[in-house]
């Protein structure tokens, strides 16, 4: 097996043991609260990171395969867009919100892999195979259509029924104007990241199609 095709394996199988556990915990407080199964896959599917890892273990299962799905963007757009903000994900963990729960045992663990473990692996496959040539700057701003989606999705679900998934989407605590200052924000530091990663695509390998 080429070491693309292991990376991409051994990612795939991080992020599906690291969401699993992050369902477990997640379903475990829901039943704590006498809530149903149901709400607990609502709240489950809430969160950026959750659905970014699932998209990385799709992504990776794909490359170790080499079947790419055909409803999906072109390799080299999916995988640099899932890069960009994996490592978002991990940013903004480390530095906003690892402080607000303390997880232990199993959940430490499944915690650490969707926001450490995976982010790290799969911007080291990116820089080293995934496919590169012809990107250009304009590709930072389609990258972002998947971030904005996902805040506009995450705002509805809260105005439908008033929970958040981030303290800093919290519309009901912040107030709109606030939450959309906090979204513009980050608007713009993943602009400027990704057109670090088009430049960073010009001096790293090719990566294979």
């Amino acid at each position: 097996m080429s070491p693309d095709r292991a990376l991409a394996a051994l990612i795939a199988a991080v992020a599906v043991l690291s969401v699993a556990g992050q369902g477990h915990m997640i379903a475990g407080l829901a039943a704590e609260k006498g809530g149903h199964p149901g709400h607990a896959l609502w709240v489950f599917l809430g969160f950026f990171t959750i659905l970014t890892n699932l998209a990385i273990a799709v992504a990776c299962l794909a490359r170790w395969r080499g079947r790419w799905p055909g409803w999906w963007p072109a390799p080299r757009m999916m995988l640099a867009c899932l890069a960009l903000n994996i490592a978002l994900v991990g940013l903004v963990y480390h530095l906003l919100l690892s402080d607000l729960w303390n997880p232990q045992g199993l959940h430490w663990w499944a915690d650490q892999g969707v926001h450490g473990a995976v982010p790290v692996l799969f911007l080291i496959h990116w820089a080293l195979f995934a496919p590169k040539a012809g990107l250009v700057w304009r590709d930072a701003l389609r990258w972002m259509i998947y971030p904005a989606g996902y805040f506009a999705y995450a705002l509805a679900r809260g105005a439908a029924d008033g929970w958040y998934p981030y303290p800093f989407l919290d519309v009901g605590r912040l107030g709109y104007g606030p939450v959309l200052a906090n979204g513009l924000g980050i608007a713009v530091i993943l602009f400027v990241a990704g057109l670090g990663m088009v430049a960073a695509s010009r001096v790293l390998p090719a990566g294979r199609p």
